[in-house]
């Protein structure tokens, strides 16, 4: 039986309650068992990422105009005003054309986030979304890890010695923005699911 998240949860991971998270929960429940996202440990990992990444579960839209993406081709940004069309959008912030369009060919539709972009911030595909990246970036094995492992990681063309929150923090975000609060998310996590 998978592990159910509950709305009290997400209040005492964010130290706040917000209009996001009733609908939230139930996206969590119905969405991230099926990713096999379904114990207190993996639950956790993840829901400590999506309170930093969605601050505190207020949004599911960078708050960042998506200007700065403009013209960025490592994004599929390469028609005007892609930057901003395709801003991140989703707990694990979703951006740039070509991601966009990755995860409508796994709806079946390549087109379906290209041509409604918006669908990423809402609740159900905001989760799929996150799930998507989770499952396929191996997360789970990573949060079945003990706290006190260390692990390698590759970054920045070197090889580092981290700890599974910082391997998963690493690999959503990209480097170490935000370390300190996804850190403090997780132990919070922890101590109310585990």
């Amino acid at each position: 039986m998978p592990y159910t998240i509950k709305l009290e949860h997400l209040t005492a991971i964010a130290g706040l309650s917000t209009p996001l998270m009733a609908n939230l929960v139930v996206w969590l429940n119905k969405t991230c068992p099926s990713y096999e996202i379904d114990t207190p440990q993996e639950y956790s990992h993840f829901l400590a990422q999506a309170c930093h990444e969605t601050d505190h579960f207020k949004t599911f839209q960078e708050y960042a105009s998506g200007k700065a993406y403009e013209g960025r081709a490592d994004l599929g940004n390469t028609h005007p005003g892609d930057g901003v069309k395709y801003k991140g959008r989703g707990i694990f912030q979703t951006t740039g054309r070509s991601n966009y369009q990755q995860l409508g060919v796994k709806k079946g539709n390549s087109d379906l986030f290209i041509n409604k972009p918006e669908l990423l911030a809402e609740p159900e595909y905001a989760v799929w979304s996150a799930c998507e990246y989770w499952l396929s970036r191996g997360l789970n094995d990573i949060a079945n890890h003990a706290d006190s492992d260390v692990l390698k990681k590759k970054y920045r063309g070197n090889i580092i010695n981290v700890s599974p929150v910082e391997f998963i923090s690493i690999t959503i975000n990209g480097g170490y923005n935000g370390m300190d609060e996804r850190k403090k998310f997780y132990a919070k996590a922890k101590q109310v699911l585990v």
